[in-house]
């Protein structure tokens, strides 16, 4: 059993940035810089990067060591994540070079002064970067588990220890679900290890009983399992739609949602949380609006073809209600705002929606101007107490 260490940093006013270069902290409706009892805000998507990949060479075996430098990591890249850095940084001018991309949440440092503090974050999730998302659909399943434990490893070491806001999620290999949870028990009882993330590219739907050695592992060691677009269409993976590839990454992003559904109806259709009652999932930077249809339309069908899942004890809605959760970000945008409390109350956001901002990113969300204010109740389920409920804080 994990003891809890809560968080000891102080709530405070928060640093105030130049209007250029982007919003204001706790300015908005609802939103308070005042000290407040207990976790106020949990962001469950934070990206920590290396400054480059040779940052892992001292975690990996002498074996991947030299195959890296003889020729390099073989990442598998679909294509589609290529947008530029510079979206972050509106305080540039046409005459300054683009945003380094050394110092993109590269550093603790980074991450602290622009996120932590002037949020007064109380935890915050790290997600490894995307970029590295890509190793988990390598045909070498030996060489992407290595770095994955390089990541996990740099991680423990170079930013865990550096603020006890911070916790992790493990970078692990589904395609090969037992080194998998070789790795989740390597590491899950450590106090900051909170989650694994896995990517939405896959051979199969996580459901399927290949995968179940790994969630067995989770459920063990008490770990959330986080699902993040990365690696789609690319290396062993499957295409990034059910037709095929698109051109552009818009309609790359479109096709997110589709992915995070299939996976929803895999896992409860297979009976994993029948099978792995303490499990907990959640899917992040997929959009909401498909978990509405996909709980509506399982139930419908589940009355009529229930018979092919006898195991199912349940309606399919409760089980997503209970074992799902879904992130915040990119957060649908509607012209008029009750159209999204109306889309947050037929998902029982009070449940299943967690706060996540996706820092650094150019499209990040904000505390601030994510939501509309929100009913004090739900605005503390939604940024506090479904994430403590998720993660065990």
């Amino acid at each position: 059993m994990k003891t809890v260490r809560k968080a000891t940093h102080s709530r405070g006013t928060g640093l105030q940035y130049d209007a250029r270069a982007g919003t204001q902290p706790v300015t908005a409706p609802g939103w308070t810089a005042k000290p407040t009892a207990g976790i106020a805000i949990i962001d469950c998507d934070v990206h920590q990067n290396v400054t480059k990949l040779e940052d892992l060479l001292p975690y990996l075996p002498r074996i991947y060591r030299e195959h890296f430098l003889d020729q390099g990591i073989p990442m598998p890249s679909s294509g589609y994540f290529n947008v530029s850095v510079r979206a972050v940084r509106s305080d540039l001018s046409d005459e300054q070079d683009a945003y380094d991309a050394r110092d993109f949440c590269s550093t603790y440092e980074f991450l602290r002064d622009r996120h932590l503090d002037p949020w007064n974050i109380d935890y915050a999730l790290l997600t490894s970067s995307p970029g590295l998302y890509g190793v988990c659909v390598l045909p070498d399943v030996d060489y992407a588990a290595a770095i994955c434990r390089a990541m996990n490893d740099l991680t423990l070491e170079k930013w865990i220890p550096r603020d006890e806001r911070l916790r992790m999620c493990l970078m692990v290999s589904p395609s090969d679900p037992r080194q998998a949870a070789k790795e989740v028990d390597r590491l899950g009882e450590r106090l900051e290890v909170v989650g694994i993330i896995v990517p939405t590219a896959a051979q199969m739907p996580y459901g399927n009983r290949f995968y179940h050695p790994l969630w067995e592992a989770c459920e063990r060691q008490g770990l959330a399992v986080f699902v993040h677009p990365g690696g789609v269409g690319a290396g062993i993976a499957s295409p990034v739609s059910a037709v095929g590839y698109p051109t552009y990454y818009m309609e790359e992003r479109m096709a997110r949602p589709s992915q995070a559904s299939a996976h929803c109806a895999s896992l409860i259709c297979e009976g994993v949380f029948e099978k792995f009652p303490g499990l907990r999932f959640a899917f992040i930077e997929v959009q909401q609006y498909w978990a509405v249809g996909l709980m509506w339309h399982m139930d419908a069908d589940w009355k009529m073809l229930r018979y092919q899942t006898p195991w199912l004890k349940k309606l399919p809605s409760e089980y997503f209600r209970q074992h799902i959760r879904v992130g915040s970000q990119p957060l649908h945008e509607p012209k008029r705002p009750e159209q999204l409390f109306e889309m947050l109350h037929a998902m029982h956001a009070e449940e299943t929606v967690i706060y996540c901002s996706d820092f650094p990113h150019y499209d990040w969300g904000d505390p601030q101007t994510t939501f509309p204010k929100l009913p004090n109740d739900l605005h503390q389920r939604i940024f506090a107490d479904n994430a403590r409920e998720l993660l065990g804080l």
